[in-house]
């Protein structure tokens, strides 16, 4: 330690002690950076820039703290009903408009592509199919289903998107997950825990696990993900049997 320059850093601490410490600062990280003794001469000719350099990185350092903390805290301070309107942007590029005509339900009552009856779909496999089941070895609990010509000419969704898009059946909660072979899959459950609505082969999904919709929200794209033979929609209906769900023909829900 160099004794004879004590006073002197005691006057400087005591007339300039911001300049002192940033000094000292400065010169602890050219030494870090540096590794010659050359440390105080660097500082005396580069002070102005090495403290800028030092003052973005610690704005960069608060910036940066600040957005970790947003991404952590916004569901307690905006709320999930916010959270969801910024996601949604993301998880709906096309900017596909919520269908009224569905309602606001609880029990499914149209078809998910939209449109009355069964006039925008045809059905390729029935619900517990028997053709199905020769051919897969598997019962079959739902429909599949894919658009008619009707969609194609009709559907001002598809024209709007040129996509083929799925509506939520029933208002309820989200559980979106992808199954056992691949399949992008969503179901959908309502708030009195009576109806469950499942589809399954989505090419995209436009909603998440834990948020909740209104029947006619578009819900994805369909497609031909997972043990699928070709683009479809495969559609159930579960409702609530004791403590067990149950399939039921998802046709006697569509009027």
């Amino acid at each position: 330690m160099n004794l004879a320059k004590i006073p002197l850093n005691l006057k400087r601490v005591k007339d300039d002690p911001f300049g002192f410490i940033t000094d000292k600062l400065i010169a602890f990280i050219a030494n870090l950076l540096i590794p010659i003794p050359l440390a105080g001469e660097v500082v005396s000719q580069f002070k102005r820039p090495i403290m800028g350099i030092l003052i973005t990185f610690f704005i960069f350092g608060l910036f940066m703290i600040t957005v970790v903390g947003t991404i952590f805290l916004s569901p307690l301070l905006l709320g999930s009903g916010v959270i969801n309107s910024i996601t949604s942007v993301f998880q709906n590029p096309f900017h596909i408009a919520l269908d009224p005509s569905f309602g606001d339900t609880a029990v499914p009552k149209k078809n998910p592509f939209g449109g009355s009856g069964m006039l925008y779909s045809t059905v390729t496999a029935y619900f517990l199919d028997p053709a199905y089941y020769l051919q897969f070895g598997r019962n079959h609990n739902g429909v599949d289903m894919v658009p008619t010509q009707e969609y194609y000419k009709n559907s001002q969704t598809y024209k709007e998107t040129h996509q083929v898009v799925i509506f939520a059946t029933i208002s309820g909660n989200v559980n979106q997950y992808v199954d056992q072979y691949g399949g992008e899959t969503i179901e959908i459950t309502n708030s009195d825990n009576t109806f469950k609505i499942l589809y399954i082969h989505f090419s995209s999904m436009l909603v998440n696990s834990g948020t909740t919709v209104k029947a006619g929200t578009p819900v994805g794209i369909m497609g031909n993900t997972g043990f699928s033979t070709g683009d479809h929609v495969h559609y159930e209906v579960h409702i609530k049997d004791g403590s067990t769900w149950r399939a039921v023909n998802p046709l006697n829900y569509i009027q």
